[in-house]
């Protein structure tokens, strides 16, 4: 019988909750590893609204990068192929493992790109020192939900910049949150992964105004285990929703300050228009 980790219980959303106990075969996962990687790639692959942002913002300033949370490589990829010298980290083996095999079709690239497999945190991990820019692409500063958390990101990364280094990222306008308000039930959706097999993913949405947090549970129950044995697996996370003015204080707490922004917008479809702003933040003087 499975038995998940109390944070996964807390963050699962009905009415995938009552399968943690229940499906012997259940595989409780990361959200960003496989077998949902393959998904969250499609999704994400061809978004460009920060890339362009993010790559003009380093390539002004010059020197070396790091890709934070760099999955596929969609942000490495881009800055690499601008000049741009790129340290890319992820703790994904499956997304750093695909942009590593894509690297090896690009060597001119490859000459250009570093790519990590590690935890961020891990403090003797091989990411070095004196980054000009540090980037976490799209919104992922979202997936730092509590304060805590984020204090540990943006401590980690100043003490991997250069003294003048700066750290891009995208928080969601106060507007965007209307359309996150509409965004609850459970939604189905069908994705093809690197060996053209074809699944059926669930999906449960929630919006909670406290925070606010989006939360999502995925549910994929056509997996298989190395022996064959088929497997549903389960993943789920819980964002907190930062916007400028709710980031802004813990940003000072840890010695930045907010220098630019820049609008972009991450969507604009029949789900509703999501705007951006790309946050430029140095350190203190």
């Amino acid at each position: 019988m499975t038995t998940a980790h109390d944070d996964i219980r807390q963050i699962c959303l009905p009415p995938f909750r009552q399968f943690l106990d229940r499906l012997p075969a259940l595989h409780v996962t990361g959200f960003y590893d496989d077998p949902f990687e393959p998904y969250l790639h499609q999704q994400n692959a061809s978004k460009s609204w920060d890339t362009d942002h993010l790559t003009a913002i380093a390539g002004r300033r010059g020197g070396r990068v790091l890709d934070i949370g760099c999955g596929r490589g969609r942000v490495a990829l881009a800055m690499a192929a601008s000049g741009l010298s790129v340290t890319a980290v992820d703790s994904s083996r499956a997304a750093t493992t695909r942009l590593a095999a894509h690297l090896v079709a690009h060597p001119e690239l490859a000459a250009r790109t570093h790519v990590v497999h590690q935890d961020f945190f891990d403090a003797d991990g091989d990411l070095g020192e004196g980054y000009a820019t540090a980037v976490l692409g799209d919104t992922s500063v979202n997936m730092f939900a509590e304060a805590d958390s984020l204090a540990g990101l943006l401590h980690r990364v100043r003490s991997l910049l250069a003294p003048d280094g700066v750290f891009c990222f995208s928080v969601l306008t106060e507007a965007a949150l209307t359309t996150y308000a509409g965004r609850n039930g459970v939604v189905a959706t069908d994705f093809t992964d690197d060996e053209g097999r074809r699944h059926l993913l669930f999906a449960a949405l929630r919006h909670d105004p406290a925070g606010p947090y989006f939360s999502r549970t995925l549910f994929l129950p056509d997996g298989a285990r190395d022996d064959g044995e088929p497997v549903a697996h389960l993943a789920a996370v819980r964002e907190r929703l930062w916007t400028r003015r709710t980031l802004e204080p813990h940003a000072h707490a840890a010695g930045f300050e907010v220098v630019d922004s820049v609008p972009a917008v991450a969507r604009d479809d029949r789900t509703g228009r999501v705007d951006t702003q790309v946050l430029v933040l140095t350190a203190r003087s």
